[in-house]
């Protein structure tokens, strides 16, 4: 049995210095009674008694389950949020805020995968198996990004010198097929319409988070703006010509952007509905219930019961309607927009150039041209 330290020396749980004339050393004790491990340095090295100090600190954390264990492809993750969260804002190394965000959710499949590894014990082959099994299982776009994450994270420690190669240079991602949904009109207005129903019926104002999402996607339609920027849409980017959206990706070295987009009547219709829908004075023009952003669980979750809701209405009137999401708001506009032949739609994006948007956001099945003269 392990008795209670005589005397505090700050040390974790179960691990044991020992300081003699020639040499100290620190060792943990299993609870079946046998060591661990013994880090030992001579006694008149202060230097390298604060290192074994430190990394036995570490060992025992990691073996009593308080940490992460050092020198794992999990430690490199730590450090590596640790050193982007730390950067300056405006620093061309930093990722966006969003991204950082959306990186904290890839990083859990890869630790369970790779977390206990070495860094440089990943093999192509190991990151080849990662891409079938998650494509297996139904997440094969998931699986490209997480292993992009991982590379960016490996790249990281080559920096450090923690690895020589990194395994994910020059993979062939999963082959994907890009999302070719348009939302149309009369589905965007069924939304809205089934979300008023279920707050004039249910008479909560709980109810109303159906409403706040229906007006944060059509408003993300008329802005053609991205869903993390109409969800994080401020109160003081309403403006008296319109409203300020900010760009939320932007290229190395360029200062954040932002685009004004002009009143219309609809636009100041919706803008003005949903901050008539916040209970409280809120920062946020499409905020929860208690006035503060949503988290992705959480309007996923709202926006999944209101799509349900809107399939069932349809069914009933025997008119289409498809699932859409938040994400698809941005493509249906640019597409809706390039049929109607305008000519400003790089400016409605806020891109620099026209080809991500030709490439990625025009989704049209058919082109309209003239006929040779």
């Amino acid at each position: 049995m392990i008795g209670r330290r005589k005397t505090p020396d700050g040390l974790p749980f179960r691990l044991y210095p020992r300081y003699g004339k020639h040499k100290v050393s620190f060792a943990y004790k299993l609870p079946n009674g046998k060591w661990a491990f013994r880090l030992s340095a001579p006694a008149h090295n202060k230097e390298a008694i604060a290192e074994i100090r430190k990394q036995a600190i570490e060992r025992a954390e990691a073996l009593n389950g308080d940490a992460v264990e050092p020198g794992t492809v999990e430690a490199l993750f730590e450090r590596y949020f640790s050193w982007q969260y730390g950067l300056p804002v405006d620093s061309e190394l930093r990722k966006a805020s969003s991204t950082l965000e959306e990186n904290e959710r890839e990083k859990l499949p890869l630790i369970k995968v790779f977390g206990k590894m070495s860094p440089a014990a990943i093999k192509p082959k190991h990151v080849y198996g990662y891409l079938d099994k998650r494509a297996q299982q139904g997440a094969p776009a998931k699986a490209n990004k997480e292993i992009a994450l991982l590379s960016a994270v490996l790249e990281y420690g080559r920096r450090r010198g923690d690895l020589e190669v990194n395994p994910c240079r020059g993979i062939k991602y999963n082959p994907t097929r890009p999302r070719e949904k348009v939302v149309g009109l009369h589905e965007l207005d069924l939304a809205v319409e089934v979300a008023r129903q279920r707050r004039s019926s249910d008479g909560d104002a709980g109810a109303s988070v159906y409403l706040i999402a229906a007006l944060c996607a059509k408003a993300a339609y008329l802005t053609v703006s991205r869903p993390t920027e109409m969800r994080a849409l401020l109160r003081q980017a309403i403006g008296t010509d319109g409203v300020t959206v900010p760009v939320g990706k932007r290229k190395k070295g360029q200062a954040q952007k932002n685009k004004t987009v002009l009143w219309s009547p609809d636009l100041r219709a919706t803008i003005d509905e949903a901050l008539a829908l916040q209970r409280t004075t809120s920062l946020y023009v499409f905020g929860n219930t208690s006035g503060q952003l949503y988290t992705r669980s959480g309007w996923n979750t709202n926006w999944a019961r209101l799509m349900g809701y809107c399939e069932k209405v349809a069914a009933e009137r025997g008119i289409t309607f498809e699932r859409f999401s938040l994400a698809d708001m941005r493509p249906t506009a640019v597409t809706t927009r390039t049929e109607e032949g305008d000519d400003r739609i790089v400016d409605a994006t806020g891109h620099a150039d026209e080809r991500m948007v030709r490439k990625v956001y025009d989704r049209r099945r058919q082109r309209k041209v003239r006929a040779t003269r």
